[in-house]
Formats: structure tokens, sequence, C-alpha cells
């Protein structure tokens, strides 16, 4: 009874009914076949949560074009050969009674050449803030036509494959984030940061192509870094107004990425609220808006629900506990995994193989 808010039904879009509030956030894995195609354990192991009673689940970042791919072993949406297994993939959650996104994706300066043959495509020739990516080259008109059309295709794949819906991934850095950010965007033609319309031009044009391909009543979710902490990055309040110029063209769902929720990277929030909380009071009531970050417990996520958030996404709690839902549901919370016990207890986890080795990595009571 404690927890049943977290059971409720939520409408989304407009035929999709989710059967809960808890989503599968989506997870790098670096599970995929070598080709990109989802791997028969990639699948199993998403099918695997989508059973225990999750309204949603979000599949790994999955690479549009070849020149976005940014992972080792990343999974791609970038040619119709990738379509037998995404197929696979839906039918194995919908079967579940969850909703199935496939997260699309481009990684801009993230991208690698030993996935791509070829200096990453990113805006301008900026390497990350981290100081981690490959010098990238300044893409051009051509190569933004490219991925912009590569966007609409990969989401026409994912429908065709019975996906329930799609995220585009404008979060984490990558390429959305990249032409939005003036720490990574220094052009000076119609794509760069000079006023808004050209700040905000990729994305658009990303979001109008994409609902032109799936048509009007086919769920799309945008996910977004709400700040960037850098001077010359951008605050919440610039990320809302970006949500209120791609609300318009299509987005019936936002995905707030954070490392913890609640947490915040700027000093410009006011005291007792947090970027998700803002957007939340921003954007309408009747966009569903995803909280995430670092919720292990029930009471956690109740807290995200009394934020006015709809909908509250996992990723390595149910990594580590696929029967989250369940205990929760059964009123079996004090059982929640919140480490791994034994080296046989994550042969029992149902992931693959290369998330062994993060499991071990990083819950180390095994």
């Amino acid at each position: 009874m404690k927890y049943d808010d977290l059971f409720e039904p939520l409408s989304v879009g407009a035929g999709l009914t989710l059967r809960n509030r808890l989503v599968m956030a989506p997870m790098t894995t670096t599970s995929g076949e070598a080709d990109g195609r989802f791997s028969p354990d990639e699948i199993a192991y998403l099918a695997r949560r989508a059973a225990t009673g999750l309204g949603l689940v979000m599949t790994p970042a999955c690479y549009v074009h070849p020149s976005g791919h940014a992972f080792d072993h990343q999974v791609g949406c970038h040619d119709d050969t990738m379509v037998p297994r995404l197929e696979e993939c839906a039918d194995a959650i919908n079967a579940t009674g969850a909703a199935s996104f496939l997260q699309i994706h481009h990684g801009g300066n993230a991208a690698r050449a030993e996935y791509t043959g070829e200096a990453p495509w990113a805006p301008s020739a900026v390497i990350n803030r981290r100081q981690t990516s490959e010098l990238p080259t300044a893409m051009t008109e051509a190569q933004i036509e490219t991925v912009i059309a590569a966007f609409a295709a990969g989401a026409a794949r994912a429908k065709r494959a019975g996906f329930t819906g799609i995220e585009l991934h404008g979060a984490n850095t990558y390429l959305f984030q990249q032409f939005f950010s003036p720490f990574t965007n220094r052009r000076e033609d119609r794509w760069g940061c000079q006023t808004w319309g050209n700040r905000t031009r990729f994305a658009s044009e990303v979001v109008k192509a994409v609902r032109a391909e799936v048509g009007s009543e086919y769920p799309i979710s945008y996910r977004i870094s709400p700040e960037e902490p850098e001077p010359d990055g951008y605050s919440t309040y610039e990320a809302i107004r970006l949500l209120e110029t791609l609300l318009p063209l299509g987005i019936d769902i936002v995905h707030v990425s954070t490392q913890r929720y609640g947490d915040g990277l700027r000093n410009d929030v006011p005291a007792g609220s947090h970027p998700t909380r803002l957007i939340r009071e921003a954007i309408p009531k009747n966009v569903p808006l995803i909280g995430v970050g670092a919720i292990r417990r029930p009471e956690q996520a109740l807290r995200v629900l009394d934020d006015g958030v709809d909908l509250v996404a996992m990723g390595k709690e149910l990594l580590i506990d696929p029967d989250w839902a369940v205990k929760v549901r059964e009123g079996k919370e004090h059982d929640i995994n919140a480490r791994v016990p034994s080296e046989a207890a994550i042969e029992r986890l149902e992931i693959p193989e290369p998330m062994k080795t993060y499991v071990r990595r990083f819950f180390p009571d095994t």
C-alpha cells in the first residue's frame, strides 16, 4: 500500500498507457554484435528486467549512422540489416507487457576512429570537457543533413521493428548537446550559437524529420542534460527554453538526465529546488517527465513523484537486482539488493558477459 503510487498507470502520447511509473533507464552495455546488431544476451538481459513488471524499458544508445559509433560493441540502427535483431528485441520486451523504447544516438565528438574509421564528426573541432575525446572535425553542411536523415531513418526502423516508441538521446554531452552548447559549438553559420534559432536548429530539424517519418501518434521521448558546469556551458533556464522550442514540434516525453536526482552542477538554481523540479514546473503538465539519478530505494522513487515528476528511471539498481519491482510490489523492499553478495549471484543476474566485469568493479562485495 505504501508504494502504490509507483504502480499507477500513466497515459503517454496519443495511444500509449504505461502500466506503472517505473522505467529501466538506457544503460551502455558494450554487448552488441561486432556489426552493431543486438546480441541474444543483450536481448535476454532487457527482457528479464521487463518481465518483472516495469512500465517502460529503454534500450542502450543505438547509433543511427556509422559516424556516430561511440562505444565498444555499441548497438546500431544505421541500416536495414539491423532490423531482424531489432524486431527480436522489441518482441521480447513487448511480450512482457512493458513498453519498449529504442534510444537513438550519435556520439559526435565521443565517436572514435577505431569504430568509425575517421575522425569524429562534431559541430566544431573541440574536444569534450573531460578532455577524453579525440579531436573531431567540424561537420560540413552535407554531413549535418546526412545525420538528420539518419535519425529519421533510425526512428523508422524502430517503428518497423515494433518498438513502442523511441528516445532521442539529447543528453550526456553527445551530438544534440554539442550543437546546443556554446562550449562545443563555435560555428559561425546557420548551425552555430549566434542566435536562438541557429543554436536550436539541429535538434529542431531532427525532431521535425523524425516526427514526419514516424507519424503523429508514435511516442517520442527527448533526453536532456539540464545544465553544464562550465561558465560557457548552458543553464537549466536555457534547457527549459530549448524544451519550449522542441515540445511543439512533436516531443511526447521529457527525460531529464542527472547523475544524482535532486543535485545540480551550477549555482543558479534557487535554494530548495533543483534542475528536474524546475523543468517540471516550467513545461506543460500533460507532458510526462522522467526523473533519474542514483535512485535505489522505493522511498527515493516516491520522493521523485512527490516533485510532480511522472516516471522514475533506474539503471544500476535494476542491473544488480532485476526483481526490484516485484519486491516493492510484494512488500519485500527490505530484500532489495544493494550489493551482489557472491560470484554465483552475478551469474544469476542474467547480464551479458561485459556487464559482469562492470558489476565486479563497481559492486565489489562479491
